[in-house]
């Protein structure tokens, strides 16, 4: 059976990925601590339904990874496509959601839960691409690979960094698929119909300060105070202003959004006064065009009367893709100017960019067009986060963030955020639009 002869039951499709999503929300992976053994288990049991056999990688301490693979059809068996998830979740604020953040409740047609989105709802849709094509007999010139890792949320450690250590083969792939990039349904107040294809993302670059002083009894003030060092260090990071600049996949995202008439057309990309005016009015344009610094942490003193000897703090900084991460800590050392501060790097990777000129790209684009015409339109897009991908770039192979849901602004704050939801319809929506490209793109063995 090739893949234009398929007829599938989505209706049916839709209901079973919301019972599987419900379900797998419903296995708390918060991490800390992780625990994504109970999710693995729940995906191999899944898979096997449906006689796929998998394999658990376990990195101790129940943090499991899962792989399953779907044997190309014609025995050629030309390098996989991987279709890549990550088990884990951010933790969730029971308190300020309107339902409990594990429940998996299904409220007017809406699936509630963390992880809904980030991405347990795309590891159903990844995981039901598999299981259709094995069902249904689709023909495939290359092998479907299923991978949902843990640690992801924690940079990896646990999971796919420790994967590409242990167990190379899985790196060996054509394209993968992940997440890193979703549709609107509106963009800068405009309605559309826009799937975003995200070939690279910004690199993380978690630094931690640590300021070392004189202690003290706070009764007699002193000039050589920890947390007045650090206050005064972070003072002038805040003050320095970040350059503007586009990079590769910034300049085909604008490209594409002036033909779409989403940004002003004739929008100068050397012009830094038109590029300040169009990324304040979007805070993910903001984003994308320039490196980042976000305070997220301070720790300093053991009693309100004791001047510490030491004040910490956590910056989470995101690099544009070819920003030098060592002359960037430079530059933060330059910017403090004090030898009682040191700079640690907690997390760091170049996240590498992936070519817009694949047949992936190309499948994408045509499978958008036979559902939407003229009105539909792929995006490329600069992620501000980083995922996994970046371990699959270094290994020299092509990985794209394409999770097709069209989603609200409103939808998609939810991510690592509060009451984190997917609509049936979308869930509905990826899972087809998931299916159509990936056979698609393994029929033809491109």
């Amino acid at each position: 059976m090739t893949r234009a002869d398929t007829t599938i039951d989505w209706a049916a499709v839709t209901d079973e990925a919301t019972e599987l999503l419900c379900e797998y929300i419903r296995i708390d992976t918060t991490n800390p601590p992780g625990g994504e053994e109970a999710g693995a288990v729940f995906l191999r049991d899944v898979l096997a339904r449906d006689g796929i056999d998998s394999k658990l990688y376990d990195a101790g301490d129940g943090r499991v990874s899962i792989s399953a693979r779907i044997p190309a059809t014609d025995g050629t068996h030309a390098r996989p496509i991987v279709l890549l998830s990550h088990i884990d979740v951010v933790p969730a604020e029971p308190e300020h959601w309107d339902v409990d953040p594990f429940s998996g409740a299904v409220i007017d047609d809406v699936i509630w839960g963390r992880g809904a989105l980030d991405m347990k709802g795309m590891g159903i849709m990844e995981l039901l691409v598999c299981a259709l094509a094995r069902r249904h007999g689709v023909s495939l010139k290359r092998d479907l690979v299923f991978l949902a890792v843990a640690d992801e949320e924690e940079g990896g450690h646990r999971g796919v960094r420790w994967l590409k250590e242990t167990e190379p083969g899985l790196f060996d792939a054509s394209v993968v698929i992940n997440e890193g990039a979703y549709g609107f349904r509106e963009f800068m107040g405009k309605d559309v119909t826009m799937f975003g294809l995200g070939s690279s993302e910004k690199s993380p670059c978690w630094l931690r300060l640590v300021a070392s002083g004189r202690p003290g009894h706070a009764s007699v003030p002193h000039t050589d105070n920890a947390v007045v060092r650090l206050v005064r260090a972070l003072a002038r990071i805040e003050e320095h202003e970040q350059s503007m600049r586009i990079t590769e996949p910034v300049e085909a995202m604008l490209k594409t959004l002036g033909r779409e008439k989403l940004v002003p057309a004739e929008i100068d990309l050397e012009d830094r006064a038109t590029l300040e005016a169009v990324a304040a009015g979007d805070p993910y344009i903001n984003a994308i065009t320039s490196n980042t610094i976000n305070l997220t942490g301070l720790r300093a003193g053991t009693k309100h009367n004791v001047i510490p000897a030491g004040a910490e703090a956590t910056l989470d900084c995101r690099l544009l893709p070819d920003t030098d991460p060592d002359r960037f800590v430079e530059e933060i050392e330059a910017i403090i100017d004090d030898a009682q501060i040191e700079v640690i790097r907690v997390l760091e990777h170049v996240s590498g960019q992936s070519s817009l000129d694949t047949p992936f790209v190309s499948a994408i684009s045509e499978v958008v067009a036979e559902r939407y015409g003229t009105e539909g339109v792929v995006v490329p897009m600069l992620s501000p986060g980083f995922t996994d991908s970046h371990a699959y770039r270094a290994a020299g192979v092509d990985a794209y963030g394409f999770v097709p849901a069209l989603l609200t602004r409103e939808e998609l704050a939810t991510i690592h955020g509060h009451n984190e939801r997917i609509s049936r319809t979308n869930l509905r929506l990826g899972a087809e639009v998931l299916f159509d490209v990936t056979t698609r793109l393994a029929a033809r063995g491109e």
